[in-house]
């Protein structure tokens, strides 16, 4: 039974990876079982399908970004809250796990259980973002400007945005330039509605 578990989890992670590494297009049975070292049976035999697999797949890739995203802000507090987002979005991109979640978002457009998969992931991590950004701007001297969901919804936007330019190629240090800015205007708007 652990051996089973062990397996269905390698192959899993190996489709992460690949996924990350090659994009979809390239990702076949074939592939994963060949880098997770098991026959292309067994990949079949725990999911039957390429889109089974595809769903477990989205599921482990939104999980481990969000959950990295959610650490990095409940780790720190204030300014090195907002450098651990950083760090956070580079290691993601560096990894692999944002060109999968990318790849994995525009499958899920015609794919109903990877899209399923995927906001359950994004739904549980806004929920750990409304809680935590009102406490951190108070933590950086500023109040909400608006509603925490709405500062959720603009940080995860903003994240996003940053991680497909990275993505593209841009500079990381003209990105992080962008990531401060958009701190920079929820503060200034925080410090304008205490007044």
């Amino acid at each position: 039974m652990k051996d089973a578990a062990r397996n269905r989890d390698s192959i899993i992670d190996n489709s992460c990876e690949a996924l990350g590494a090659i994009g979809l297009a390239g990702l076949t049975i074939s592939v994963v079982a060949e880098r997770a070292g098991v026959s292309t049976a067994l990949v079949h035999y725990h999911f039957d399908t390429k889109a089974k697999l595809l769903v477990a797949t989205a599921e482990r890739v939104a999980s481990r970004r969000h959950a990295r995203r959610a650490q990095a802000l409940k780790s720190a507090v204030g300014l090195d809250a907002i450098d651990a987002l950083w760090s956070a979005v580079e290691q993601n991109v560096s990894e692999g796990v944002e060109r999968a979640y990318v790849e994995l978002a525009l499958h899920g457009r015609g794919d109903a259980g990877a899209a399923e998969a995927m906001t359950r992931q994004r739904v549980t991590h806004r929920t750990t973002m409304i809680a935590r950004l009102p406490a951190l701007l108070r933590e950086l001297g500023a109040s909400a400007a608006s509603a925490s969901d709405e500062l959720a919804a603009a940080l995860d936007a903003e994240l996003d945005g940053l991680s497909l330019a990275l993505l593209a190629g841009e500079e990381a240090a003209t990105v992080r330039t962008a990531y401060d800015a958009f701190w920079l205007s929820l503060l200034a708007a925080g410090q304008t509605r205490r007044r």
